[in-house]
């Protein structure tokens, strides 16, 4: 059973990511406790905690609101990932079982279907759950820990990427990419197929960014 302040810190956490609270949004300790049924104690611990993944900030004597971001700090955060990316795919080639190739199989098939139903949230989620293989092949932690911190910054975004014409047609043809080259076991195809899945993501946020702030 999940504790108060886990509860608290999941709740703010995922209308943060899904949009439900707007950039620059204020954050008021007693409503969200009411909303929660939890203490403001409670509540502030979660605030605490999520300033440190940098999604709010924490002012004295005004409380909490939700960090927003620029288009030129977008544009830095996804530079930084792509090449955070390109260390752990080319060590993912290196590492990747059998087992683990069967489950991005599984992972891409049923993208393909979910894109066709225009599913775009569970889409995501099945997003999150191929990159993920790749990242624990790689068996680089650190690398990893900090490519998702910079993922966690920039889900809200991403996710709306799917709103755009063409953009899941054009992310499947992304991970069909990574895909090969990952059955394949050549490094260098991983790291084309990852950048152009990184630069497409970016240059979607840049052409599109009026949907985005």
């Amino acid at each position: 059973m999940k504790r108060a302040n886990e509860i608290a810190y999941d709740f703010i956490k995922s209308r943060i990511l899904d949009g439900t609270y707007r950039p620059a949004q204020r954050l008021l300790e007693a409503q969200l406790a009411d909303e929660i049924s939890v203490s403001r104690n409670t509540v502030k611990k979660a605030l605490l905690k999520l300033e440190q993944e940098q999604l709010v900030t924490m002012k004295d004597n005004k409380g909490a609101a939700i960090r927003s971001l620029d288009i030129d700090e977008v544009v830095q955060y996804l530079q930084i990932r792509e090449e955070l990316e390109v260390i752990i795919i080319r060590a993912a080639v290196e590492n990747i079982d059998e087992e683990s190739i069967k489950k991005l199989e599984d992972i891409f098939h049923t993208m393909e279907e979910l894109s066709k139903r225009q599913e775009f949230d569970t889409y995501s989620k099945n997003n999150t759950s191929f990159h993920s293989i790749i990242y624990h092949a790689s068996r680089k932690p650190i690398i990893t820990s900090y490519c998702l911190g910079i993922k966690t910054q920039l889900s809200r975004f991403q996710i709306k990427t799917m709103l755009v014409p063409e953009r899941s047609r054009q992310s499947l043809v992304e991970h069909r990419a990574i895909l090969e080259a990952m059955k394949s076991r050549n490094a260098d195809d991983a790291e084309q197929a990852i950048r152009a899945h990184m630069g497409n993501l970016l240059q979607t946020i840049i052409k599109y960014n009026k949907l985005f702030f």
